[in-house]
């Protein structure tokens, strides 16, 4: 049987370091955190910048639904003018007007 000697060569290159590998494990490990952190940093970046798109959606679709009233409400005045019997009504009551031969009495309201 062989005895190995405590200077041997093959043994001192099966046992790793200990110095260079505690620094690559700390290289590494900084590295991770590194990433990490700004991984952090920009996913609470681009939640920000969620939350203000968000608060714009929701001006943008409220300014929308007042816009589809005041449309609804234009179209149906537009259906409302074809009738000649409102423009008429409209006519007198905004303009003043009458027909030929008739009276008209403004009688003053009384404010409260």
């Amino acid at each position: 049987m062989t005895r190995q000697v405590k200077g041997d060569a093959s043994s001192a290159s099966t046992k790793p370091n200990n110095g260079s590998s505690r620094k690559r494990i700390r290289l590494v490990t900084m590295g991770v955190l590194a990433l990490t952190v700004w991984a952090g940093f920009k996913a609470w970046d681009q939640m920000k910048n969620l939350d203000a798109k968000a608060d714009r959606m929701d001006a943008l679709e409220t300014k929308l639904t007042e816009t589809q009233k005041v449309n609804d409400q234009l179209k149906r005045e537009m259906e409302r003018l074809s009738d000649p019997e409102y423009r008429e009504e409209m006519m007198r009551k905004d303009l003043h007007l009458s027909k030929k031969g008739e009276t008209v009495f403004d009688v003053p309201r009384a404010n409260p």
